[in-house]
């Protein structure tokens, strides 16, 4: 049996994980927003799992399996806030968190459905895992709403994000199995096994999410091929105007001068200390600003012209290229 339940450590580290998404001022409201929740979530989570198995309190059973459904939305839609489809968040935040709620108002009303409880908790882990590794194998200009010095640490932790619901979906699914095979008796064991996985992982996240920026990751020496790639990339873009095109990617630039994605990404972030999409968008912001002084077209349909596939996406960069809005930029 347990003598101190490892749950509990898990609601410690979660509660670290929480103050230390507190003080990251680098990560944004939404994202820091979802994160705590999250947060949150698990703490509850793992001390009603530990007043379960550790304490016999059977009363907290349809909460504690309940709460699952929102771990793996939570974790997703906190790094999609971080990413270039942060613009969606509010329909993203809609869509995934309402299959959450329509899951939990479904098992708590309809007690059948909790037959099948464990594997469907199994499917969201497992859902998850899938979706955030897509997100994470798009690269690093996927996270484009964080600064460069950030992206590398936020990447990591998406990785050990993909391994805590790959765990606990393994986690679930073996007790589950253990339940229909021996009534639970090999529970507490395979609790305490997974534990201690998790309680690993979450020291992990909180090192890695916690460890502040050495300036390694964009300042290490700069090379003559980086120079030369960003040179051409520049010349290029400025020749060809393919910055236009609102469906221009990492990958297509990079085969169009002849190099890798991870040669331009790394080339552009040592030379520029920007990401590739924050590279492109100056060009967007500079040919979207030379029409604004030569041209009386609508503010809308330059930043199409620019090369923007948003309204939104447009004023957010120029903003920040030039501290004021097109409008405001056009009246000066």
């Amino acid at each position: 049996m347990i003598s101190v339940p490892l749950p509990l450590f898990l609601t410690g580290l979660a509660a670290l994980m929480a103050a230390l998404v507190v003080t990251r001022g680098w990560l944004g409201t939404h994202a820091k927003t979802l994160f705590l929740v999250l947060a949150a979530v698990m703490m509850i989570e793992t001390i009603l799992v530990a007043l379960r198995f550790a304490y016999q309190i059977e009363g907290v059973l349809v909460i504690q399996r309940l709460l699952p459904f929102w771990i793996g939305p939570l974790l997703y839609l906190g790094f999609l806030a971080l990413s270039d489809r942060a613009e969606h968040l509010r329909r993203l935040v809609v869509l995934h968190l309402g299959w959450a709620a329509a899951f939990t108002l479904v098992v708590a009303a309809v007690p059948q459905v909790r037959i099948a409880l464990d594997f469907l908790i199994a499917f969201s882990y497992a859902f998850y895992a899938v979706l955030l590794m897509r997100l994470w194998r798009g690269g690093p200009d996927r996270l484009s709403q964080l600064a460069v010095a950030h992206i590398p640490k936020m990447r990591r932790f998406m990785v050990l994000g993909v391994l805590l619901l790959a765990v606990t979906c393994l986690m679930d699914t073996v007790i589950a199995v253990d339940f229909i095979r021996n009534e639970g008796a090999n529970v507490t064991r395979m609790l305490s096994l997974g534990s201690l996985i998790l309680i690993l992982l979450f020291a992990g996240a909180a090192f890695w999410i916690g460890k502040a920026p050495t300036g390694k990751e964009t300042t290490t020496s700069l090379s003559d091929q980086d120079d030369d790639v960003v040179t051409r990339a520049t010349q290029f873009l400025e020749e060809t105007r393919l910055f236009t095109d609102p469906d221009l990617s990492l990958t297509r630039l990079a085969r169009r001068i002849g190099v890798t994605d991870r040669v331009l990404s790394t080339a552009v972030n040592r030379q520029t200390g920007k990401n590739v999409s924050q590279f492109i968008n100056g060009f967007r912001v500079t040919a979207a600003a030379d029409l604004l002084r030569a041209t009386n077209d609508p503010v809308s349909a330059i930043g199409e012209a620019a090369g923007f596939l948003t309204r939104s996406n447009f004023y957010t960069e120029f903003q920040r290229a030039y501290g004021q809005s097109p409008g405001a930029y056009r009246k000066g």
